[in-house]
């Protein structure tokens, strides 16, 4: 849908850019030193849906409250020593970087805030360390305010659930599922559907933890969403193992055995009906009635073994219908004892890499801590400035495989942002006297930006672009712009980002392929500690 005519898109514009006025006016009521900080968080919190919004409000408000306790204990103690607070500063941010790859979920944005405000409260701190308590205090009750009039407005003014979304997701999901046991069925073999499927998993944690944010009535529903994430999980071997074993019986042109096309047959169909208990323990009664006495008959062995994988698919399809029906209406069938299939919650772990995880972050602190050695070397007083944006974007786009394109981009509409921000301090604002006229003005950039940050493509560049204008415009009570100050701030946030760029490329960059391989070795030893276990070790994990 073209954004232009997207009433939704609209909506979120606009109650998103009324929400950063408000929350300005107020920061600006309440003579806070930087009220800029309370609209940009408005930006950088609201979502296009309820319950993200509400989630990445609490975890900003937590990051930042770490960020500046941390900066209290570590700038007074280390200011006199630059290159020892630099180390410190580096290492908060590896740290606190490490902890938010291993907790990809929303609360992994905690961590990752706590490790780039230090760098946004402290270097700009580091000439005058006797204000880093007003700064610290400054800083979060602008992020506070912000955070709260951005959850107000988004709870207050058409708020938009997360379940509407979250009904047709799960039945894309559904869908892809059946596709998949359709074509395993019919052909042995399916890659289109099973990839797509195991795409989609990868969202559901940030789902649910996201409709536990969006109305304490839906908590049912989060519940049923973490036990349907461990079955449609579990479907993902079954299947294979289905394949393997249709594949094999079907050999060298063989028949299958007497009974099997039929039964397969009547699955194909099932899987498009509705949850029906009396169908379900039909099949279950079929499948049990087809399985052959295990001798030493290779063909026997291997119906035996495929009618076992039918039996936990049937089980495994019941249950997800279930708790389908249930997620629709907002229930979680409580009673263990309703489910064919029994998991633990280790079943659904997934897969950490913490070598990678830690090689990210060092990488991430060392891009700062060079930042730094040539800023001190320099002697630059503007250079804090810089320090903080190359620890923003080592720390933003850790999480990629090969985060250095991201960052230039990054980096391009930064300068975008730069120019707009130039336009607006030297060529609009000599000209506003009120409020309101402020405001006008603003929308005039503030209201499209909101329609990009509604589409997730557009967003890439669009929050970048609207988080660095906010900051560079440095909206205050008073009209103070100076060009020598603007140039300074700009050229540093253009080299702090640029050097992390260039020792991301120098230290970091890897290719998908890199870690594919990494994924294949992981597998591989995972599959002979299991082997070594002789059946000992927990199959569904």
């Amino acid at each position: 849908m073209n954004a232009l005519t997207d009433r939704q898109a609209w909506l979120f514009s606009i109650k998103t850019y009324l929400a950063a006025v408000a929350a300005l006016y107020i920061a600006m009521a309440g003579n806070l030193s930087r009220p800029y900080w309370a609209m940009g968080t408005v930006y950088i919190v609201s979502q296009p849906l309820l319950g993200p919004t509400r989630a990445k409000g609490v975890y900003r408000i937590v990051g930042t409250l770490v960020a500046g306790l941390a900066t209290l204990l570590v700038l007074p103690a280390l200011v006199e020593t630059p290159l020892v607070l630099s180390a410190a500063m580096s290492i908060w941010l590896a740290g606190c970087l490490f902890m938010a790859l291993l907790n990809r979920g929303p609360r992994g944005y905690a961590f990752l805030l706590a490790g780039y405000t230090t760098a946004f409260i402290g270097f700009p701190a580091v000439t005058s360390p006797e204000t880093i308590f007003d700064t610290v205090v400054a800083r979060s009750e602008e992020i506070i305010l912000g955070t709260v009039v951005a959850v107000l407005f988004a709870s207050l003014l058409f708020p938009a659930s997360v379940r509407p979304m979250l009904r047709a997701r799960i039945g894309t999901w559904m869908e892809d599922a059946a596709q998949w046991c359709r074509q395993i069925l019919e052909r042995g073999r399916a890659h289109a559907p099973r990839n797509r499927l195991a795409a989609d998993l990868v969202q559901f944690e940030a789902l649910i933890e996201f409709l536990r944010r969006d109305d304490p009535r839906h908590a049912g529903s989060a519940v049923s969403m973490e036990r349907l994430r461990e079955r449609m999980l579990l479907l993902l071997p079954v299947l294979s193992s289905i394949a393997d074993r249709l594949s094999a019986l079907r050999s060298d042109g063989q028949a299958l055995p007497e009974g099997l096309p039929e039964l397969i047959d009547d699955l194909h169909d099932w899987l498009d009906g509705p949850t029906n208990a009396s169908e379900y323990a039909r099949l279950r009664a079929r499948i049990s009635a087809l399985k052959p006495q295990v001798d030493r008959d290779l063909q026997h062995l291997q119906l035996a073994s495929l009618l076992l994988r039918l039996e936990e698919l049937v089980d495994l399809w019941q249950d997800c219908r279930t708790l389908q029906h249930a997620i629709d209406h907002g229930t979680a069938p409580l009673d263990r004892a309703h489910y064919r299939i029994r998991t633990e919650r280790t079943a659904a772990d997934k897969h950490v890499d913490y070598g990678m995880a830690l090689f990210s972050a060092l990488s991430a602190g060392v891009a700062l801590m060079s930042y730094c050695v040539l800023w001190i070397a320099l002697g630059w007083e503007g250079g804090g400035n810089g320090a903080m944006m190359a620890a923003v974007t080592a720390a933003f786009f850790a999480a990629q495989d090969d985060p250095a394109p991201s960052m230039v981009s990054f980096l391009v509409w930064a300068m975008v942002a730069s120019v707009v921000a130039g336009v607006y301090l030297f060529g609009v604002f000599p000209a506003v006297h009120d409020f309101g006229l402020l405001a006008l003005v603003l929308a005039v950039v503030f209201l499209p930006l909101g329609l990009m940050l509604h589409h997730p493509k557009s967003a890439l560049f669009a929050l970048p672009l609207t988080v660095n204008l906010a900051a560079l415009l440095s909206l205050q009570n008073t009209y103070s712009a100076n060009i020598q100050t603007f140039l300074n701030s700009s050229i540093a946030m253009f080299i702090g980002i640029g050097f992390a760029v260039v020792m991301t490329r120098l230290f970091r960059s890897v290719g998908a392929e890199w870690t594919a391989r990494r994924l294949v070795r992981q597998g591989w030893t995972t599959l002979a500690e299991a082997a070594e276990g002789r059946g000992q070790q927990d199959r569904q994990r």
